[in-house]
């Protein structure tokens, strides 16, 4: 990797990179999310470069924006990385004195990642995630004093890429694809609609509970009733009344009773529910 204080443009900055043959296959399979990416980091060009570049993207541009992307950058991490190189490595004072002979080569070394530090986190001598310099870089420094040759960075194989399964969804990620297939956004849209279920479940039984206590409330009111009026009957007929008003007065009350035997019954039709409660105030 580059020194971060770096001012010439490498000699190679002209060369093609490797593996160009299949990009333009590849460019025609990554998903949509993928492909924004893609045109995000393109958008990022220097001005003075972005003018000299070719209207339809060579292959080997677009192999080498998929390959930094595969490389765990994010877009904008590319677009910095392009901005800092432009500068840092001597593109631009290249570019003003004639030197730079291929745009497209200067792209290429602009976005692609490095393979001269062994620490993936490591961004052109920075170690991205700490901000901190490199310490394998350092390391790389002291050994070139020393003689020693620095090993290349160890490649692994390359994080895949994933599709959300949401329906309508076009996110996509790189590396293990989330349990149930779904990105974050998708993920939190699944658990906020479970939550609204459980929140409406909750609230049609609370509701049903608080009509059946109503109802209840109800019949025990009429069943209080029904007694006041026994009461009140017994008592009318212990104050000695004459044979005809207290017949009158029984009729009155085997009446009311019986409708009030009809209206229990009604409730205990419509509400069977409540018949425990009516059965505790017989």
């Amino acid at each position: 990797m580059r020194e971060a204080g770096g001012s010439a443009a490498p000699a190679n900055a002209n060369a093609p990179t490797r593996r160009a043959g299949r990009a333009a296959q590849a460019s025609h399979r990554i998903p949509p999310a993928l492909a924004d990416a893609v045109r995000a980091v393109e958008a990022g060009w220097p001005r003075e470069l972005a003018v000299l570049l070719p209207a339809h993207r060579p292959a080997v541009l677009r192999e080498a924006i998929l390959q930094a992307l595969d490389g765990g950058r994010t877009a904008h991490q590319l677009v910095e990385r392009i901005q800092r190189r432009w500068w840092t490595h001597g593109y631009a004072r290249a570019l003003a004195e004639g030197q730079l002979t291929s745009p497209v080569g200067t792209a290429v070394a602009l976005v692609r990642p490095s393979v001269d530090c062994p620490d993936p986190m490591c961004e052109d001598g920075v170690t991205l995630h700490l901000g901190d310099g490199c310490p394998k870089c350092d390391q790389r420094r002291t050994d070139r004093r020393r003689g020693q040759v620095p090993g290349p960075r160890e490649k692994g194989p390359a994080p895949q890429w994933w599709e959300c399964e949401g329906q309508g969804c076009t996110a996509a990620g790189k590396g293990p694809q989330p349990a149930g297939g779904l990105c974050w956004q998708c993920q939190e849209r699944v658990e906020e609609a479970a939550a609204q279920t459980a929140v409406q479940r909750v609230s049609a039984t609370l509701a049903a509970e608080t009509e059946a206590a109503e109802e209840a409330a109800r019949l025990r009111q009429t069943i209080r009733w029904a007694r006041m009026l026994d009461e009140a009957y017994t008592e009318h007929a212990e104050r000695g009344r004459t044979a005809q008003e207290l017949a009158e007065a029984q009729r009155q009350a085997e009446a009311d009773a019986e409708q009030v035997r009809i209206l229990r019954e009604q409730l205990l039709r419509e509400h069977p529910e409540l018949a425990a409660y009516a059965q505790g105030q017989t």
